[in-house]
């Protein structure tokens, strides 16, 4: 089934080309948002199970039939394919390919504990009787994928995921257009999060209610902290530099300048921050490989990690600090 939600590009026209086919049904409405054509699909399906697809996504031939599978266990009412940048040319696709990597291992670590707060949109599928229980799909703050899973999970559905199911995603090329779509994702997290508060130390929701959404709100916090206390101690660095400057003009570099006869190639500097990047670096690099094995796929290159290292420490705060802000203001983000 594919439905044209009032496009106003040549969708209609394209998809014209399947207009013939038996197995393939056309429906054209008046533009309402994603969540109203999810719906339209679900509620003309006569399928046992729906899913869907994005544009922007490609399936690997196999993975339908692998996450069919997981259906087996009759308790399982939604699973979550395994998710890869699709094509990354860009420093910041590189970037992403890391982090989508190292996405599959978190994903998988997450379904272990039937705590999995997203349905991705590219490719989730669900047992249609589901939708019986829980409802069709809420427009929620842009971000429908994180809304169904977290209403899952608050009537107590088994979500899984399979990993060997790999889908790949087309991912923003440049910074800004990254920032847009993970304040959209971000905001919407949050924002979700707010509406079902009530899953937040429920003991009855199990590892997601009592560990995962409590340490995601603390991690949160966390940043925000670490973020502030660098952008102070960066003003505060470079507000020395510009009084020691005033004061002595360029003679300031006689003394403050990089003195080759004091390196030594046998010290090490041995201070908390350098061990603890050291470690977290090996842990990120342990889980993406891990997660590149779950999934069966390649794993990213030395350069994609030299990207991810180089950029996302600095870009991830920006969008995450907007989202906070959208939280507090109550503002809605966009689509584009």
């Amino acid at each position: 089934m594919a439905v044209d939600d009032g496009s106003t590009d040549n969708t209609m026209q394209a998809l014209q080309e399947f207009a013939g086919n038996p197995q393939v049904e056309i429906i054209h409405k008046e533009n309402g948002g994603k969540h109203t054509v999810l719906n339209m699909g679900i509620e003309r399906s006569k399928t046992d199970f729906v899913g869907c697809l994005d544009a922007d996504s490609y399936v690997s031939k196999d993975a339908l039939l692998r996450i069919i599978k997981r259906f087996n266990d009759p308790e399982v009412m939604a699973v979550v394919p395994s998710m890869h940048i699709h094509k990354a040319r860009t420093p910041i696709q590189k970037m992403q390919k890391v982090e989508y990597t190292l996405g599959v291992f978190w994903r998988s670590i997450l379904a272990e504990l039937n705590s999995l707060y997203v349905t991705p949109g590219p490719f989730s599928i669900f047992r249609k009787s589901v939708f019986d229980k829980v409802g069709l799909y809420h427009k929620a703050h842009n971000t429908e994928d994180m809304e169904m899973a977290m209403r899952l999970q608050s009537h107590g559905c088994k979500i899984v995921c399979a990993n060997d199911a790999v889908v790949h995603t087309s991912s923003p090329h440049t910074i800004p257009k990254l920032y847009k779509q993970r304040v959209r994702w971000t905001s919407g997290f949050l924002q979700n999060l707010r509406d079902y508060k009530k899953l937040v130390f429920n003991t009855k929701h199990g590892h997601l209610g009592t560990l995962v959404l409590p340490v995601m709100i603390i991690s949160t916090a966390s940043i925000i902290f670490v973020v502030l206390g660098w952008t102070y101690d960066f003003w505060k660095y470079w507000h020395g530099i510009l009084i020691r400057f005033e004061a002595l003009g360029i003679r300031m570099f006689e003394w403050t300048g990089f003195n080759w006869k004091s390196w030594n190639w046998f010290f090490f500097h041995t201070s908390p921050i350098m061990i603890g990047g050291i470690v977290s670096l090996a842990i990120i690099i342990t889980f993406v490989l891990v997660g590149a094995r779950l999934s069966k796929t390649k794993w990213p290159k030395v350069t994609d990690f030299l990207w991810y290292g180089a950029l996302y420490s600095i870009v991830a705060p920006l969008w995450l600090i907007r989202s906070i802000y959208n939280l507090v203001t109550s503002r809605q983000t966009m689509w584009r």
